[in-house]
C-alpha cells in the first residue's frame, strides 16, 4: 500500500465519503424523516385560509445574569487561577538582648482553583430534501407574520443559526428556518439552568454530555487548593441560610441580614485592595416582587421597633414615600430593567433571572435563592465571565476539518463558540447538529454570596418557560389536523 502522505489523506477522505471498501458511513441521518414540515401536505402552517398575523404565546427563559457576562475564547483544558490568601505567622521568640535574632517572617500562601469545560449539543430532526418547498395547493399561504418577541434582548446561550437571519416570520414560511428555530428553542430551554446548577457529577460516562461548575458550586464554602486539596478558608464565599424564612412576615430580619452580607462583601473588597468593585444581585421575578412589597416598610423602620418608640413617643411613616420607593425599585415591568434594592442609601442593581431554581411548596408557596455575584474589580477588571473552547483557534477543530473532512461538513458560528456538523446525506435525507464547550469562571469567590431558602407566596405565580414546571402551558398541534397520516383526504380518480 502506498504510504505517502497524499495516499493516506486520500484514504481518509474516501472513508469520510463512504467509499472505502464500498462501506457506507454509519453517522448519517436516518432514512426516515422525523420532522413535521411547515408547509405542504400535513404541514403545520398549511391549513387553507389562515389569517396573516401569527401571535406568539410562547414564553422562553430570560437569562438575565448570563446576558451581561463577558464571553471569551480559550484553548486551555484546565487553567489554574491562584488566589493569594496571605502570609503565615512569624515564628520564633522576641529577642532578649540587642544582638539576639528576632522572629522569622512567615511564608506567602496561595490557593489554586481550576475550571472545567462542559459539553452541550443538540441536533435538528431528519429532513427529506426534495420535500422542502412543497405546497398543498393554492389555498396555502406564505405571507405569515410572526407577532411577538419571545427573546426581547436575544439569548446568549443559543448559537447563531446559519442561514437564519433572525426574522421570526421566516419560521412560518421556510422549512429550514422552522427547523433551526426549533433547535434554538431546545437549546435555550435545555441548558438555561446550568449557569446556576451546573455540576460535573452529572456528566455522562462517555463524555458526550458534560456540565461546568455553576454558581451553586462556585459561590460556596469549603474551598480547597486544586493541587494539594488543602483547605482555603480565605477563598470561601458568604453563605446565609434563611431556613424557610418568609420574606413578607420576616422582612425586618431578612433585610437586616441582607444588609450585613452586603456590607461584609464591600468591606472584603475594600480591604483586599479590589475596590472599586461591582456586583449583580440575581433572583427570580416572583421573589423580587414579593420582597419589594415589604422592603420599603422594613427598610425605613426595622431598626426603630426595639423600644425606641412608644405610645407617648410614636413613630410616623410617610406611606406615599414607601409606595414611591416600592414602585421605583421594581423598574420597568415589561422588559425587566431598572430593578434595584435600596441598601444603606445605595441603589443595588437587581438582575431578574428565570433560570434560578424555584421549589414549589404546599399552599402555592415557593422557595429559591438570591445570588450576589461580583462582576468587576479594580475599576473594571472582569472576575465573573464565560469561556468557550475556540474551534477557530490555530491547529484547532476547523483546521483539522479542512484536512480530514474537506467537503464542508463542518463550520463554526459566533466567533468559534459553536461547532456545526452537517451529517453526510443519506440519499435525500439530511440532518445538522451543533455543539459547544463552555465554562463559567468566578475568580474572586470570597466577595460573592448566596442567600438561600427564602420563601415567598405571590398572589398567583407567573407562567413558566420550563416544560417540566406545573406553570408551563402550551397547546394545539404540531401538524395540520385535517390530514390523516399527513395526506389530504381527496377521492381517487376512479372508484
Amino acid at each position: 500500500m502506498d504510504t505517502t502522505v497524499q495516499a493516506v489523506l486520500k484514504e481518509i477522505g474516501d472513508a469520510i465519503e463512504g467509499k472505502l471498501g464500498g462501506v457506507r458511513l454509519k453517522n448519517v441521518p436516518s432514512s426516515t424523516p422525523t420532522t413535521t414540515y411547515g408547509h405542504g401536505p400535513g404541514g403545520l402552517f398549511s391549513y387553507p385560509g389562515m389569517s396573516r398575523p401569527v401571535f406568539s404565546a410562547m414564553i422562553l427563559p430570560r437569562l438575565g445574569l448570563q446576558s451581561i457576562l463577558p464571553v471569551r475564547p480559550s484553548n486551555e483544558a484546565n487553567p489554574l487561577y491562584p488566589i493569594f490568601t496571605g502570609v503565615t505567622a512569624s515564628t520564633g521568640e522576641e529577642p532578649t538582648g540587642v544582638c539576639d535574632d528576632p522572629p522569622v517572617a512567615g511564608l506567602s500562601k496561595l490557593c489554586t482553583h481550576s475550571f472545567v469545560f462542559g459539553r452541550q449539543s443538540r441536533m435538528t430532526r431528519v429532513f427529506e430534501l426534495d420535500r422542502m418547498g412543497l405546497t398543498t395547493n393554492r389555498g396555502e399561504f406564505y405571507d405569515y407574520q410572526f407577532m411577538g418577541k419571545p427573546w426581547l434582548t436575544g439569548n446568549p446561550n443559543v448559537p447563531t443559526m446559519p442561514g437564519f437571519g433572525g426574522d421570526l416570520s421566516a419560521v412560518l414560511r421556510a422549512e429550514t428556518a422552522k427547523a433551526l428555530w426549533e433547535l434554538a428553542v431546545a437549546w435555550a430551554r435545555d441548558f438555561a439552568g446550568q449557569l446556576y446548577t451546573g455540576n460535573p457529577t452529572n456528566n455522562t460516562g462517555g463524555g458526550g454530555y458534560k456540565e461546568y461548575y455553576g454558581l451553586d458550586a462556585l459561590i460556596n464554602t469549603g474551598y480547597r487548593d486544586a493541587i494539594s486539596g488543602n483547605a482555603c478558608a480565605a477563598a470561601d464565599s458568604l453563605i446565609y441560610d434563611f431556613n424557610g424564612a418568609d420574606v413578607e412576615t420576616e422582612a425586618a430580619a431578612i433585610i437586616r441580614q441582607f444588609t450585613s452580607v452586603w456590607r461584609r462583601l464591600k468591606d472584603i473588597a475594600a480591604r483586599t485592595g479590589l475596590a472599586p468593585a461591582t456586583w449583580a444581585v440575581s433572583m427570580r421575578w416572583a421573589l423580587f416582587y414579593q420582597l419589594t412589597e415589604v422592603w420599603p416598610c422594613a427598610y425605613y423602620t426595622y431598626r426603630c421597633n426595639t423600644g425606641y418608640f412608644s405610645a407617648s413617643q410614636p413613630q410616623f411613616v410617610d406611606s406615599q414615600r414607601l409606595i414611591e420607593l416600592r414602585d421605583a425599585m421594581r423598574g420597568n415591568l415589561e422588559d425587566r430593567t431598572g430593578q434595584f434594592l435600596l441598601i444603606d442609601g445605595e441603589r443595588i442593581p437587581v438582575i431578574i433571572d428565570d433560570a434560578i431554581v424555584e421549589e414549589v411548596l404546599p399552599g402555592a408557596t415557593f422557595r429559591s435563592d438570591i445570588y450576589i455575584v461580583p462582576l468587576t474589580v479594580l475599576g473594571g477588571m472582569p472576575v465573573t465571565y464565560l469561556e468557550h473552547l475556540n474551534y477557530d483557534m490555530p491547529n484547532g477543530a476547523m483546521e483539522a476539518a479542512r484536512v480530514f473532512a474537506p467537503d464542508g461538513f463542518f463550520y463554526t458560528s459566533d466567533g468559534g463558540r459553536f461547532l456545526w456538523h452537517k451529517k453526510p446525506p443519506n440519499n435525500f435525507c439530511v440532518q445538522a447538529l451543533a455543539k459547544t464547550e463552555p465554562r463559567l469562571l468566578l475568580l474572586t469567590p470570597y466577595i460573592a454570596a448566596r442567600l438561600t431558602n427564602l420563601v415567598y407566596t405571590p398572589i398567583a405565580h407567573e407562567r413558566d418557560w420550563n416544560t417540566a414546571s406545573s406553570y408551563f402551558v402550551d397547546g394545539g398541534r404540531t401538524s395540520y389536523p385535517g390530514y390523516p397520516n399527513g395526506m389530504p383526504s381527496f377521492y381517487t380518480p376512479t372508484a
